[in-house]
């Protein structure tokens, strides 16, 4: 049983650098589970000095990872230490999985946009788009009834962005918990208002609005 001497927070907490809050928050439970003075597993492997800093880069690693704009300093001076390689496309490439791939025919892209730019036109689809963005926060429904007034399937989203449709729906279904560090998230988005030909900034700013709202309310769990 190694101690954690020279890993990263990610390694100690044996997590890929994509993972989410809620993977995170796991890893770290059973990484206490593990390493605690009760475990049958561990107990008789270290001294109580050697357990109590195991344990103390547990929660180092934890306080880190779960905060966005700790994560992100630290995953900067990761890349900068060359520890690690840039990872933002690796991460688009693990959301992306070949059993959610969209149909063999594939999607063409400028068959898409042009469907979209014609559904913007009509009048309808307009004043719905318009009574959407006009709100403050954007909900993952409202993101949804964006993607549906304008005739676009989420197997197309992710077929274009490469964004796994189990992502898309956690944004559509206001799961918070599953999603991935915000900067990530804000480029997932970006991504989605795109192919919607929706100003992306509107669609950040609103879903944003709304995840501060929710962590203000007690929707989500503050641990």
């Amino acid at each position: 049983m190694k101690k954690f001497d020279g890993l990263n927070y990610y390694e100690i907490l044996k997590i890929p650098m994509t993972s989410s809050y809620f993977e995170i928050k796991r890893a770290y439970k059973d990484a206490l589970s593990l390493y605690n003075e009760d475990s049958i597993v561990t107990y008789s492997l270290f001294s109580k000095k050697e357990r109590d800093k195991i344990i103390e880069d547990i929660e180092n690693a934890f306080l880190t990872l779960s905060d966005d704009q700790k994560r992100a300093a630290y995953d900067q001076m990761l890349m900068d230490s060359g520890q690690v390689e840039t990872f933002i496309p690796s991460m688009e490439k693990t959301y992306e999985s070949p059993s959610q791939s969209a149909p063999h025919t594939g999607v063409n892209e400028n068959l898409l946009h042009s469907r979209v730019k014609e559904k913007l036109l009509a009048e309808d689809v307009k004043a719905q788009l318009d009574e959407i963005l006009l709100k403050e926060r954007l909900s993952g429904d409202d993101l949804k009834k964006l993607r549906k007034a304008v005739g676009v399937k989420i197997t197309e989203i992710q077929y274009i962005t490469k964004i796994s449709t189990s992502v898309l729906r956690a944004i559509e279904e206001n799961r918070f918990e599953e999603l991935p560090p915000d900067t990530y998230l804000k480029s997932f988005l970006r991504s989605y208002a795109k192919v919607l030909q929706t100003d992306p900034q509107k669609v950040i700013d609103g879903y944003f609005k709304t995840i501060s709202h929710a962590k203000k309310t007690n929707d989500l769990d503050p641990t």
